[in-house]
């Protein structure tokens, strides 16, 4: 994803993301393994990213993470970019994001959820299965044989999110993207969360 000899080397931390209601925890599994909660290796951007490895014997796992501007005003977001090396076939690709303690005011929908309070309103969101499947046929961010297999492939379980995504191919790659964005009240950060991937990847690593 990036050339790690030019970064400078940072503490490793959790992927998990703060907002004004909670922690937004994510977990991952690939093919079998649960990824410890820190990484390996952190290094710094200096777009104020942060790039996090973990290594396995079947794969090598990268989490580009920081902070963009959306076009909505009033909106903080932070995107996490999940990218799987497979070294070895993996049988799945298997990516969580829970808000920590939510608010009993939640709204789902594809790919999304949104929790609100009188304060403050929080949105987590990634890819559809549509987003997903045009990714697949259009060859870019996953591999093109996940177009058939991505059918029930994006849960939603009130302030829980899953992508439980096909495997991936030896010396094949595979990305996902999930958003955490919130605003006070009366704000949008649910559009916040629908993002570029490749546009957000280039502001992070800029």
């Amino acid at each position: 994803m990036l050339d790690t000899e030019v970064l400078s080397r940072t503490p490793p931390r959790a992927l998990d993301v703060g907002t004004p209601l909670g922690d937004v925890r994510f977990a991952v599994r690939i093919g079998g393994w649960d990824v410890p909660a820190k990484p390996e290796h952190t290094w710094g951007l200096g777009s104020g990213a942060r790039l996090c490895r973990w290594r396995h014997r079947s794969v090598r796992l990268d989490v580009l993470s920081g902070t963009t501007a959306p076009e909505q005003p009033g909106v903080t977001r932070e995107t996490l970019i999940f990218r799987v090396l497979a070294r070895e076939a993996l049988s799945e690709f298997v990516v969580q994001a829970e808000l920590a303690d939510p608010p009993s005011d939640t709204r789902g929908g594809d790919g999304a959820f949104t929790v609100e309070t009188a304060e403050t309103v929080v949105s987590v969101g990634g890819p559809d299965v549509e987003a997903l499947c045009r990714c697949s046929r259009d060859g870019q961010h996953v591999p093109p044989y996940w177009s058939e297999k991505l059918a029930g492939a994006v849960e939603l379980e009130g302030a829980r999110l899953t992508w439980q995504l096909p495997g991936v191919e030896r010396g094949d790659y595979a990305e996902l993207w999930a958003s955490v964005a919130w605003s006070e009240a009366g704000g949008d950060p649910g559009r916040a969360v629908a993002i570029d991937p490749a546009r957000v990847l280039r502001e992070l690593t800029g």
